[in-house]
């Protein structure tokens, strides 16, 4: 019987994903929910957080223990990657290739986003970069 990680698919989201997941619900919930199941590994990094607690700051004004809530969140269905790589596939918006160099340095299969930059790009170095929608149809979901 295998139970690591190896037998799961691992992902990365885009930080608006999370944003999204963890203000509105909808399918950026659904996709949370869904990688608290043991069939995902969900990769972040402290730079994925750090802007994330920016936005949830300064655009939302969201109050410190709710943050810090959603962050643990994060932490405990997650794993935390440290970055070194530093490929350079987006020029439009740089920003976005950190998430690209978290999935390689990760090991990620897939990158799940709403980004027009990364979307555009399809795939990068065997990892696909796909909406919301098609991630959650992977699984055969249904709509909360």
């Amino acid at each position: 019987m295998t139970s690591d990680h190896t037998d799961k698919m691992t992902v990365v989201f885009d930080t608006n994903i999370f944003i999204s997941g963890y203000l509105w619900g909808g399918k950026a919930r659904e996709a949370l929910l869904l990688v608290r199941g043991m069939e995902y590994r969900l990769l972040y990094c402290r730079e994925l957080l750090d802007e994330f607690i920016s936005v949830l700051t300064i655009k939302f004004h969201l109050e410190a223990e709710v943050i810090y809530n959603a962050v643990q969140d994060i932490q405990n269905i997650g794993r935390n990657i440290h970055v070194l790589s530093n490929d350079t596939p987006i020029s439009a918006d740089p920003s976005d290739n950190l998430f690209i160099n978290l999935a390689r340095d990760g090991k990620a299969s897939r990158i799940v986003s709403g980004d027009s930059h990364l979307l555009k790009l399809k795939e990068y170095r065997g990892i696909s970069i796909i909406k919301i929608a098609d991630f959650l149809k992977m699984k055969g979901s249904f709509r909360f």
